[in-house]
């Protein structure tokens, strides 16, 4: 697990450029090592006597800051998520000045210099001190590519889905142009005049009726006297 690399991305996520970011973990190396061990303990390194602890080797009034910060979230002292929170909580209340100077840093070796304000090692405060602190956050700063997630591992490819068909449109015809009528007006105007004429209508000739049968089956009527 790259410790460096998770309190990093942590400084990041709380809104703190990669510059600002690097600065602190250049720090943090420091003092606890390039892996920035949680767990780490220096016995009376404090100038009461006191042990120095976690990733930054608190000390003294701030180691038990910290103890009971972990204390009050149902967490571990040496817990690096706790410790990075704490350390944060910090920067943003009683280690404002230092976190001022964090801020107005340019480059990750001004933003390793503005940090010395917050650890205080010896001779914290002359010209020069601990040029080292800025070459380890010069060195986080590259390393992490300004501060980018870690990319998430990539899923197996699903099979290709069919691919969409594109909507269909109706056809589209072109418009019917009117024919060119002939001059005059009328599509016969051109035609000769023998093809105009209609033919002629022939009648079949009539028979007169055959009356004679007719005359044969009359007779006259009789007409009798009054008795």
């Amino acid at each position: 697990m790259d410790n460096a690399r998770l309190a990093f991305d942590y400084f990041v996520s709380q809104g703190l450029s990669p510059v600002q970011a690097a600065g602190i973990v250049g720090n943090l190396q420091g003092e606890s090592g390039q892996g920035l061990n949680p767990l780490a303990v220096n016995p009376g390194d404090g100038r009461d006597g006191s042990d120095s602890v976690g990733i930054a080797q608190w000390n003294a009034g701030r180691a038990q800051a910290l103890k009971d910060y972990a204390a009050s979230k149902g967490s571990s002292w040496n817990d690096l998520n706790t410790q990075l929170e704490f350390l944060h909580q910090e920067l943003k209340g009683p280690e404002s000045a230092a976190y001022s100077r964090l801020l107005a840093a340019k480059t990750p070796e001004e933003a390793g210099q503005a940090m010395l304000a917050f650890e205080r090692p010896k001779d914290w405060n002359k010209p020069g001190a601990h040029p080292e602190r800025g070459q380890y956050a010069a060195k986080v700063f590259a390393a992490y590519g300004g501060g980018q997630p870690v990319a998430a591992p990539e899923t197996p490819a699903s099979p290709p889905s069919a691919p969409l068909m594109a909507p269909q449109q109706a056809p589209i015809f072109p418009a019917a142009q009117p024919q060119a009528q002939p001059q005059g007006g009328s599509m016969f105007a051109s035609m000769p005049a023998e093809q105009m004429q209609a033919p002629p209508i022939f009648f079949a000739p009539r028979r007169a009726p055959d009356l004679s049968k007719l005359r044969s089956a009359f007779k006259a009527p009789i007409f009798r006297g009054q008795a």
